[in-house]
């Protein structure tokens, strides 16, 4: 499984989605990806009063999924797509409520029967691959429920690199740090 969450579009009216500057606290633990599904801390930098994010936890509200890193000149790592643990950055986060993602399953595959649930996801730290860090969090079908505090609402099943229906999803953010989300049907 590849892993991580990939914008593939909105029901809203701007293809685009929405996207929104944060800035990464130098305190995060883990490496940060284009993919990783976040959340805000609850904190903004001192200097610009920007909002911080880190990497989202299985069951927690999810403020949005990074499309971006913008690069660090200090490093002079220009190639390295991700933000490495410990280091300050800032990332462009899709925060619109209506995105729709591709993830893989883990624990699954879903089934038919499981669109319009709700599910939590598998909050994997990324990894760096030469100069690319991927993300490898991907969607939880252990405890796909109706219940309304579940992370991600299933909105079609897709076929794998595995050739398994089910084994990746379209999925829409369900809980987030601005709205409690819906039960699932």
């Amino acid at each position: 499984m590849s892993g991580g969450f990939k914008y593939v579009g909105t029901d809203a009216q701007d293809p685009m989605g929405k996207i929104k500057r944060f800035n990464v606290d130098v305190g995060h633990a883990s490496r940060l990806a284009i993919g990783d599904v976040v959340r805000i801390t609850g904190t903004s930098t001192l200097v610009t009063g920007i909002q911080e994010v880190d990497a989202a936890a299985a069951a927690q509200s999810v403020t949005g999924v990074i499309s971006g890193v913008v690069p660090s000149y200090s490093t002079e790592a220009l190639t390295d797509t991700g933000l490495v643990a410990s280091v300050a950055g800032t990332v462009l986060v899709q925060i619109d409520p209506l995105a729709l993602y591709e993830a893989d399953v883990s624990n699954g595959p879903l089934a038919v029967a499981d669109v319009g649930l709700n599910v939590d996801l598998v909050a994997t730290a990324s990894t760096l691959s030469g100069g690319m860090s991927l993300s490898n969090m991907t969607i939880n079908a252990t405890g796909k429920n109706t219940t309304n505090t579940l992370q991600f609402r299933v909105v079609k099943l897709l076929t794998g690199s595995d050739g398994v229906l089910g084994s990746r999803v379209l999925v829409r953010i369900n809980h987030t740090t601005t709205s409690t989300g819906v039960t699932g049907v």
